[in-house]
Parts: C-alpha cells; structure tokens; sequence
C-alpha cells in the first residue's frame, strides 16, 4: 500500500471516529479538507520530545508523581517509549517496566499528521469541564507536541472519565480524548512497516527521591532492608527530592529490588522511588 493511501486511510480512521460523537460536527467540518501541513522542522536529537502524552496530578499515592511515566512518547531520534507489562502482585519490582521501539520519519509524520487532523498544532482550545463540574482527585491529561519550532500543551482535566449523563463531555475534550485513543495504537497510526518491535528500555541512567521511613509499620510481607552503598555516590539523605545515578552503578541493586526493598544509611531507612531517564526528563 502506498504512503498516500496509508495517510489517507488514518486521516480517515480519525475523521470517521470524531463523526461517530453528534458534538464534534464542527470540529469535523473544520479539519475535513484534504490541505496538509508541511512539517518543515522535526526534533532529530536524542533527547528531543516530538509528542509526548502524561497524566498528571489527581490522588496518588506518595512516590507516584514522580516515578510517573508518560503513556507515550516519541523521541527526535526515532524512539516511542511506553509502559510495559506491571507484574500483578505485592510487593512488585522497584523499577517500573518500560518499553521501547523504533519509529522511522515516516512515521514520525504520519502521527504528527495525525495531530494536525485533530487541530492540535495551534493554540490550546478550552477543555474544561463544562457547567464548573470539578474533579479533583482526577489528573490532567497532558498533551505536549515540539515539530517547526514551536511547542504547543493541551491539558484536559479528568479526560475520558464519563459520567453517566455525559456531564464532562464537550466538543473540544472529545476531540482530544479522540487523538490520544488512536494514538495508544501507535503501530495502525504510524504504519506497521514504520515500527520496530518492542522490547524492556534499558536506562543510561535512573532518577530516584528517597523518603525516610519506619520500617515496623510495615507487616506481612515485612520490608527487606540492605545497607545503601557508599560506592555509588548518592547520598540517601540528599535525594529527598530528587538524584540521579549512572546507571552502571546501581544496576544490579534496583533491577533485583522490590517495592518493599528498604536502603539503610546511617542508622536511617529510606524507601526509595525510581525509574529510567527518558529522552526529556529532567536530570536531578
């Protein structure tokens, strides 16, 4: 199949899924001729963020925010990253599974296509909820897209979650919570020929925050403490925030660790949250 026909076939697929909602008949009209934008400047380098999609905020439990992954994203070097399998069971690894691909430009073109079909390269449109709905414990879905040297967010509190008369549902949110559903299928958006298989992420480095604790408050299973290592040169008592490590250095120490594997230091014990440095994460 040509690469003519492929885009016209996705451009349909997401035409087709926003006609399926009454309340997107404008935003269908609007994004319904056949123009097509001309994305004369796509990130290339390694830790440049082409499209990158989070949730953020909401009740979580301590730890979550900052070990937070993104449910997708694509690197300027031709990397989509994503969450991988979490094992179901207590207490799981320490490190959360992620997972890696290769993407081509074509492909890479064909999702930033994709977003412009759904209006999303152009100033944020009004995602609030309607009629002052507020959902507080709900987070933000973050939608970030870099390509011909601007960056444009789209923030749409507690998106996707329905209510059963349809209170959280407007035009604008639908057509977002539209683009980021076909984009979790990023091998019928990209093309298959575009992607490679996936495989575990294996990080250069990992960013971690430690959290002292009191071990005896946690019972059946009990936490298995092991002295925190001098070599590594992070001191536990420092990265209350946030530190970053080589990943060298604590490989075999976080990748055969547990959620309920506590690190001692000084007479202190610390539960520690950690995760792989992503193209675009901050480093500590």
């Amino acid at each position: 199949m040509s690469t003519n026909v492929e885009s016209a076939m996705n451009r349909r697929t997401f035409l087709a899924a926003l006609a399926g909602t009454p309340a997107l008949a404008v935003l269908v009209a609007a994004c319904g001729d056949d123009s097509k934008r001309t994305f004369t400047s796509i990130p290339s380098g390694p830790q440049d963020v082409v499209i990158k999609i989070t949730n953020e905020g909401g009740f979580v439990p301590a730890g979550f925010a900052f070990v937070n992954l993104p449910s997708l994203l694509i690197s300027g070097a031709g990397r989509v990253f994503t969450p991988g399998a979490q094992i179901e069971i207590y207490p799981g690894p320490l490190l959360p599974a992620i997972t890696e691909r290769s993407i081509t430009d074509e492909g890479i073109r064909k999702v930033l296509q994709l977003a412009d079909d759904a209006g999303l390269l152009g100033a944020p449109l009004d995602y609030s909820l309607p009629d002052g709905i507020g959902i507080t414990d709900a987070p933000d879905t973050v939608v970030v897209i870099n390509v011909n040297g601007k960056v444009y967010e789209h923030r749409a509190n507690a998106l996707g979650f329905d209510m059963p008369d349809g209170g959280t549902s407007t035009a604008e949110r639908d057509n977002l919570n539209t683009f980021v559903t076909l984009i979790s299928n990023i091998a019928e958006v990209a093309g298959t020929k575009n992607v490679g298989e996936e495989q575990a992420f294996l990080a250069e480095q990992y960013r971690f925050q430690s959290l002292a604790v009191d071990p005896s408050q946690w019972t059946d299973p009990s936490p298995t403490i092991v002295p925190w290592p001098q070599s590594i040169g992070a001191v536990l008592s420092e990265s209350l925030q946030c530190a970053t490590v080589d990943a060298g250095a604590v490989d075999d120490l976080f990748i055969t660790a547990t959620q309920l594997t506590f690190f001692e230091e000084a007479d202190i014990t610390y539960q520690l949250y950690a995760v792989g440095v992503l193209p675009g994460d901050a480093t500590c």
